[in-house]
This record gives structure tokens, sequence and C-alpha cells, in this order.
């Protein structure tokens, strides 16, 4: 941290405050890691950032835990776990860039479906919900290990058609990605990636999401749920397009 210029502090600022802020409102986010690999080495923002990820679905969880699924958290979480272990390898040997693109690609593909869909009926869902949890919950638990971020991507596509209401959309997101965050960096740190510049990195960000949350947490009472549908569908799009392009 003390090699960033202001500038570049600055841009660090920013990306963590709004991409809490969006978390808190939403449930998820997912581009705070790969912005935030513009001006700080993967080692040390990946493992902070599933730190600062626990304590940020805490916040949601202790306000709004009576509103969790808990249904539809364990059927993701085993799958999520068991991705967990196979991202913690990958972390350490594989080179990341090629991954981004298909990401992107799945992402804005779903996104734009997800907003096409918002003024029309909902659909019987044509895929068994065991084998989408388990195809989610893996892949959330192998890329989320891997970029720092993103694993709520693939449990938000879960969820979403499952047609859950905006609060217990963001209650069951966040419930999942508080598990699955301790089982992360239970996995960094048996591989020894959670060092000391990790842990300051880790600091530094705490207020930052503090102010993050609490601005989520506005957002998210001021929207009603066609408002709310747009949103996840406006950050799918977003994120989607980001990895694609860049």
């Amino acid at each position: 941290m003390d090699a960033l210029s202001p500038l570049e502090i600055g841009y660090f600022v920013a990306v963590m405050v709004l991409s809490f802020a969006v978390r808190g409102s939403a449930g998820f986010g997912g581009l705070n890691g790969p912005l935030l690999m513009i001006v700080l080495p993967a080692k040390i923002i990946v493992p902070a950032l599933a730190m600062l990820g626990i304590l940020s679905s805490f916040a949601v969880v202790a306000r709004d835990r009576r509103h969790i699924e808990w249904q539809a958290v364990w059927r993701t979480l085993p799958y999520g776990v068991a991705g967990i272990a196979a991202g913690v390898a990958l972390f350490k040997n594989l080179d990341t860039r090629a991954i981004e693109k298909g990401l992107g690609l799945f992402i804005l593909s779903y996104g734009l479906y997800a907003l096409w869909r918002i003024a029309r009926p909902p659909r019987p869902l044509r895929i068994a919900p065991g084998l989408l949890a388990a195809t989610m919950g893996a892949t959330a638990g192998i890329i989320g290990t891997m970029f720092g971020a993103l694993a709520g991507i693939f449990v938000a596509v879960f969820l979403d058609i499952l047609h859950l209401s905006k609060h217990a959309f963001r209650a069951t997101m966040a419930a999942t990605l508080m598990l699955m965050g301790v089982a992360r960096v239970l996995g960094y740190v048996a591989v020894g990636a959670v060092t000391e510049e990790v842990m300051v990195a880790f600091a530094v960000a705490l207020p930052l999401l503090g102010l993050g949350v609490i601005l989520g947490q506005r957002l998210h009472a001021s929207l009603n749920q066609q408002g709310f549908n747009r949103l996840v569908g406006i950050l799918f799009v977003t994120i989607g397009a980001f990895l694609f392009v860049r």
C-alpha cells in the first residue's frame, strides 16, 4: 500500500466504497477484484477481499436473517466448498486473463436476458434445480477463489432463476457468500497466502467497507422489486462487459 501514488490511493478508495455499496444493496458485486488488480497484485487483493467479503455479508445477514432461504443456501454451499478447494490450487498457479473473457461473455449474455425478462411473466424452470445449484455453486467456488470476486455472480444466477423477493434474494446471497468466504479464507491460510501485506490491505479497507455497507443499505431500501431486478440485470451486464473487453 505504501507504494501507491495519491491518484492510485484515491482510485482504491473509490472502488472499495462503491463496490461494497453495490454489494450491500444487491447482496453481490464482482468488479472490485478485477478493478483493484489494476493497482495491486492479485496475491494481495484476492485474500484481502475474501476477508472483507465475510464482514460485508455478515452485515446483511445480521440485519435480514429472517429473509434467508436456507434451502437455497444448502443447495449451493457444498458444491461451492468443493469448487473452493480446486480454486485455491489454481490461484497459486494459473494465469487468469484468458478465463476472464469467457466469463465476461457469459455474464454479459445472462445480464441482457435478465433485463429482457423483467417486464415478462416468470417462466417455469426448465433446468433441474439440483443440477443448476451444483453447477453454479461449484463455479462460484472456483472463480471466486481465483479472482477474489465474481463468486456472487454465479450464486445470483441460481437465485435469480428462483424469482426470490428482493429481501430474500439479498439475504440468501449474503448468507451463501459469507459461508463460502469463510471456506476461502481457510484455504488461503492453509497455503500461506494470507501475508503481512494482505493484512495491511485488509486493515486499510475496513472503514471503506463500513461506509460502503451503509450506503448500500440505503440504496436497497429505496428500490422497489422491479427496480431491484433492474439493478441486478445492470450489474450482470456491466461486470460481463468489463471482463470481456478489458
